[in-house]
């Protein structure tokens, strides 16, 4: 039989009582299969000292530690140590720390009293597995930033040529360095349509740099839906008549006013023209409106082209998603656009989403922004949260009950927007104004039950409808819920690691 080697461990025992250091150093010498190195601190200074001067694979941290606690010392470990795992200890069970310590970072949290029940070994191997992790994360950190200083370094030298190139170009269009021929101006034409397109591209790869780095801002202001509109038109105009498409555009009569990034929004609309014009077919239809629906803007463009095939369209805003197409694909471009202006939208509050039925039916792309007034106050939104984060919603009227769904979440990801509410009609009002990717609804609520609030969740359109986890302290509601529309159902009291596995199902676990 192969030799299983010994783990080894560097452990720190923090604890001003030294009956406690002492058993606790006794119930670890009885762990089989390990090599531990044990060091031990009488309070939180000494231990800071200790770890300054020592790597700890685990620290067992006492809760009670004058002349402050342990979280103080918890917080200072998962700042300046993130590779060191922490488990806190208590002498008696107390629910309220063992939330707070698990959300300040703690591994675990155990009592003094059911240490020589707790089974120390597998919590030893869980330290390798999350050590493991961690380790494994921070290189792809690196190397993630690697490739993103790559792409800003070369796309930034790619820029100041692209310019020169363009500037050459309009400059002798103009006729600025003698008169030219119908074929040169022609040529010339072409090279400072494929310049720009270069530029506009390198511009794209940026913007999903700043995204993923979290270091967009936007300032956003009311905005004129109709007149970006008609800038926007107004630049795809030459590509409409070279492909002799049939453009009509519809508008409301009154102004329709969204708050938004002028430039950003713009380009999200540019890019919607760009797409639709490429697609459609020589002389077809192409449509834009901009409607009134239900207090919010909606602008629709629709075009007669070949439509998006049915297993594509799950996948039609993931980045680069066009070049996963391959050499042969029928159409140019790297599949940036629609990535970014998803991006975009989302960041200043609204939804973007695709139709089509494929098989020369044509696609319809839309996208949705609440309505501003004219003079609604600027405000200043970060990118970062609104995009990466996927939204929760907890309708629970139990606050210790939504403590603990809360800690089991956080466990799930930290690209999680938590919200919680008491009521179904509050929850109701929340998931009209803003879909979340998920509800956590309870079957007993005060004025309306969950039932009730399934019932008029199926009432909403679609892309409105969120999916919904029940849980319940009753099993005859569980098959009730089920057949009103719940997506999942869970018996209370549930297990965490069921609890966690169900949340991932219902929200796409490769997304997070």
């Amino acid at each position: 039989m192969p030799i299983v080697p010994e783990l080894a461990f560097s452990i720190l025992i923090i604890d001003d009582e030294p009956d406690a250091r002492a058993i606790l150093r006794s119930e670890l010498d009885k762990v089989p299969g390990v090599s531990l190195k044990i060091t031990a601190a009488a309070d939180g200074d000494e231990a800071l000292n200790k770890l300054q001067g020592a790597s700890f694979d685990l620290v067992f941290l006492d809760y009670q530690l004058p002349p402050t606690n342990g979280l103080n010392i918890l917080e200072k470990i998962r700042q300046h140590h993130p590779k060191t795992a922490v488990v806190m200890m208590t002498a008696a069970g107390n629910e309220q720390v063992a939330v707070t310590a698990m959300k300040k970072g703690a591994m675990d949290y155990i009592t003094k009293n059911e240490l020589r029940r707790t089974d120390l070994g597998q919590l030893l191997h869980r330290v390798i597995e999350i050590r493991d992790l961690i380790n494994q994360n921070m290189e792809l950190r690196q190397v993630n930033q690697m490739k993103n200083e790559f792409i800003a370094n070369v796309s930034h030298e790619l820029r100041t040529p692209l310019t020169v190139i363009i500037g050459y170009a309009n400059t002798m269009s103009d006729g600025g360095l003698g008169r030219l021929s119908d074929a040169q101006r022609k040529a010339l034409g072409s090279i400072v349509d494929r310049a720009e397109g270069l530029m506009a591209t390198l511009n794209n790869i940026l913007r999903i740099r700043e995204v993923h780095e979290g270091r967009r801002q936007m300032l956003l202001k009311p905005v004129d839906l109709k007149r970006l509109v008609e800038n926007s038109l107004e630049k795809a105009g030459r590509e409409v008549r070279r492909r002799k498409l049939d453009l009509t555009v519809e508008y409301p009569r009154p102004e329709v006013w969204v708050m938004a990034d002028e430039e950003k929004l713009g380009d999200v609309i540019d890019n919607l023209l760009s797409n639709a014009t490429k697609f459609s077919p020589p002389a077809g239809a192409l449509r834009v409106a901009v409607s009134l629906e239900k207090g919010r803007a909606r602008l629709s463009v629709i075009d007669a082209g070949p439509g998006v095939p049915p297993e594509v369209l799950p996948h039609i805003f993931d980045p680069f998603s066009a070049a996963n197409q391959g050499p042969t694909r029928a159409y140019p471009g790297l599949g940036l656009g629609l990535s970014l202006s998803k991006q975009i939208i989302e960041t200043i509050g609204g939804r973007i989403w695709i139709e089509s039925e494929g098989s020369g039916r044509g696609t319809a792309a839309r996208l949705e922004l609440p309505i501003a007034t004219k003079d609604a106050p600027a405000r200043i939104v970060d990118g970062s949260e609104a995009v990466h984060k996927k939204r929760v919603l907890i309708v629970e009227d139990n606050p210790d009950l939504i403590e603990v769904l809360m800690l089991f979440l956080v466990s799930v990801s930290g690209n999680l927007s938590i919200s919680t509410t008491h009521s179904g009609f509050e929850a109701l009002e929340r998931v009209e104004k803003e879909p979340p990717n998920l509800v956590i609804l309870d079957v007993m609520l005060p004025g309306m039950s969950g039932f009730e609030v399934l019932a008029r969740f199926k009432r909403l359109p679609a892309d409105k409808r969120p999916p919904v986890m029940v849980l319940t302290g009753y099993s005859d509601a569980l098959a009730l819920a089920k057949e009103a529309g719940a997506d999942a159902v869970m018996l209370k009291p549930f297990e965490k690691n069921a609890f966690v596995k169900k949340v991932l199902q219902l929200l796409d676990a490769s997304s997070l």
